[in-house]
């Protein structure tokens, strides 16, 4: 490293290293996303997974991990993010504090966890297959199952927000201006 000393521009002199992160935040079951970004994306990993701090890393120990997967890539916390969340010009900020602060409902029915996350586990076996499509017809085909599966927690967590007609079209309208219009 004593090579690039003269090339290091950090204020953590003298190799540009940053403080230490504990290694069990990067091992084994987690959820990651970016911390800066217009559209969050939460996503699950089982794996040793190390990233730089650029993304934030979620590992509680008291809820199922597909479960708040499932339910931090719904609309409603998307919608929520965007009202209550932290921003930074147009992209949403997602760290600590935002995330601690979002009203999650862990349902009292075991049942309704384990849905979400079967949804999720469909979610991330689609998608593994469709890394590996190159016909338009299965990418099309694959793309759409996943969101059928998407629309389904959706719809599920409408539910267990009690979430009204006005409500669930307020969240659809924000969704349809804000996500649909960037892919």
């Amino acid at each position: 490293m004593d090579k690039y000393k003269p090339i290091i521009t950090s204020d953590f002199k003298p190799y540009g290293l940053h403080r230490a992160r504990d290694q069990r935040f990067f091992e084994g079951e987690k959820i990651i996303s970016l911390r800066k970004t217009r559209i969050p994306n939460f996503t699950y990993t089982d794996f040793s997974c190390y990233v730089s701090q650029t993304f934030f890393v979620i590992k509680p120990e008291d809820i199922d991990m597909k479960y708040l997967t499932g339910l931090l890539n719904s609309k409603v916390i998307y919608f929520w993010l965007f009202f209550k969340g932290k921003k930074q010009g147009d992209q949403l900020q997602i760290d600590k504090e935002p995330l601690l602060q979002i009203p999650l409902i862990k349902p009292e029915d075991e049942n309704i966890i384990k849905y979400i996350a079967k949804l999720v586990d469909d979610i991330i076996q689609i998608s593994q297959t469709l890394e590996n499509c190159q016909l338009p017809n299965q990418i099309n085909f694959y793309q759409n199952l996943i969101k059928s599966r998407e629309n389904e927690i959706d719809q599920k967590i409408y539910e267990l927000y009690n979430l009204s007609d006005d409500d669930k079209m307020e969240i659809e309208k924000l969704w349809g201006n804000n996500v649909v219009c960037e892919k």
